[in-house]
């Protein structure tokens, strides 16, 4: 058990669940097969339910993730990870006892993350530009190795085809796969890019 730094008593750790990935990548519905750890904050559906604007759904976000680390309750939100903002906030959350669980959704090509995100728009999807798909996909590719350090397990799902994992780490250690489009030397490249 950890000790609690704000209350000074002694009970399990929570627990963060972190869905990282590249616009375009697959995320949400990679991620929907996996289980929610405490109370989902989701910007996209605080913007649906309110009605108001990314910037303000991400404001309501980021202050419902901060009250919940304060009342140590389990949560888990998603994110493009593409500046090292929340790398920051799970820090944070790190020093507040917590535990870190991570799953990391990404493909091999940003332009196959702009041709998803065109195909979502034309069902109904949020609009983002290419440009900024294709630099976040790039900054958010060079978070995946801090964010896999910062986490206490940490799974790591190519989508580029079909959902495959191609890394792993958990309390017994880092399992580096291969597949179609990642050799093992290219996920250890992309993992061990820590700095």
């Amino acid at each position: 058990m950890a000790k609690d730094p704000v209350a000074g008593s002694h009970r399990p750790a929570p627990t963060v669940l972190v869905y990282a990935g590249p616009n375009g990548s697959g995320k949400s519905t990679i991620t929907a097969g996996y289980p929610v750890v405490g109370i989902y904050v989701n910007a996209d559906d605080i913007k649906r339910h309110k009605r108001c604007s990314d910037l303000e759904a991400a404001q309501e976000a980021e202050l419902l993730r901060e009250g919940l680390l304060s009342s140590r309750n389990d949560f888990t939100f998603e994110t493009v990870l593409s500046t090292d903002r929340n790398l920051i906030f799970l820090e944070k959350a790190k020093r507040y006892g917590y535990r870190i669980e991570s799953v990391f959704v990404l493909t091999a090509d940003a332009e196959l993350n702009v041709k998803r995100v065109r195909a979502r728009v034309l069902k109904g999807g949020h609009v983002v530009p290419e440009d900024k798909i294709s630099s976040r996909y790039a900054k958010s590719m060079q978070m995946v190795g801090k964010l896999a350090t910062l986490s206490d397990a940490c799974v790591v799902v190519d989508n580029t085809d079909r959902p495959e994992v191609i890394y792993k780490k958990d309390a017994d250690g880092e399992v580096f796969l291969s597949n179609d489009f990642w050799d093992e030397a290219d996920v250890r490249a992309l993992i061990e890019a820590r700095s």
